[in-house]
């Protein structure tokens, strides 16, 4: 069983910050979500991509007073930089990297939710819904329980006193992928359409906001039925550690094929989980193995959610 309280600070996140006057219409042609619904009490998933809708990096986008933030993994947090300001200096917007600003955390149960509380007035109640002040902002993420991803400016008048769990970054990355929340670490960038790792169905995607890089691909995965490929969680009794970007393989009478790459992966109190790109038709309880580690198998389980 996993914890049901615990709270952990998330040093793997980084923080790329957008100022000026053009900000939003800026970066409503970079990224998949619609800028525009961003706003003081609502966050949102989004994918920024290559003019070819590979995925470079996944971020949560957040309104926080006079910025735009956004929040995605640290190893992939400077390609990402680079391309956004490869075309921002056509616009009025300054882009920086902002990470040592802020305290970032995340947890669950009642001690954090009264903490939160208590300094932000009152909880977040539904999924990418947010509630900010001068003290920073905190945003609800809604799978098997209720969560909570707070960011504090390390300057904020009042902080979160909570103390962090021994494991909670491990209990962090298993709720993430028990919910089928897909995140792109360097290993993984550059290689699949948001719709590869179901980011559709996790509201990260805006069909009509009009043209962002990769859009054209994008839209076409998604009107011409070109995606072949879904993301799926994966469980192994025992521990066995992975990493981004790791192979799985499928066994076809006496061979085994190459079936998949790993895009997150986390290992607690006798569990291993995964998630992981494989092909949109796979079954429920296929078995697979490592190609790492051959004498490792996962069995696929069925998705958190229905997929179009």
């Amino acid at each position: 069983m996993l914890p049901s309280d615990f709270y952990t600070f998330l040093p793997q996140k980084g923080v790329i910050q957008l100022t000026g006057p053009e900000k939003e219409k800026y970066l409503q042609g970079q990224i998949t979500a619609d800028v525009n619904s961003l706003n003081s009490s609502r966050g949102s998933l989004a994918c920024h991509c290559d003019f070819k809708g590979k995925t470079w990096s996944v971020s949560y986008m957040f309104a926080w007073q006079d910025e735009l933030l956004m929040l995605l993994h640290r190893s992939v947090l400077e390609k990402s930089l680079s391309e956004l300001k490869k075309y921002g200096v056509f616009a009025k917007v300054t882009i920086i990297e902002n990470s040592d600003n802020w305290l970032i955390s995340a947890g669950l149960g009642k001690e954090l939710e009264a903490e939160i509380i208590s300094i932000f007035g009152h909880l977040p109640e539904l999924h990418q819904e947010t509630v900010q002040n001068d003290n920073g902002l905190v945003m609800a993420l809604q799978g098997n329980v209720m969560r909570y991803i707070i960011l504090q400016p390390q300057q904020a008048p009042v902080k979160l006193a909570v103390e962090p769990t021994t494991g909670g970054q491990n209990n962090w990355e298993v709720e993430d992928i028990k919910a089928g929340i897909a995140d792109i670490r360097a290993a993984t960038s550059n290689e699949f359409v948001p719709q590869m790792m179901n980011l559709q169905q996790l509201d990260a995607i805006s069909f009509t906001k009009g043209c962002y890089m990769g859009q054209e691909v994008v839209a076409r995965t998604k009107y011409l039925g070109k995606n072949k490929r879904a993301a799926f969680r994966l469980y192994a009794e025992g521990q066995h550690p992975t990493e981004a970007g790791d192979s799985l393989e499928l066994q076809l009478g006496e061979n085994w094929r190459p079936a998949g790459k790993i895009l997150r992966s986390a290992t607690i109190k006798g569990q291993s989980w995964l998630l992981a790109v494989l092909s949109h038709d796979t079954e429920i309880g296929t078995v697979m193995r490592l190609k790492e580690s051959p004498e490792t198998i996962f069995t696929v389980l069925p998705q958190p959610y229905e997929l179009a």
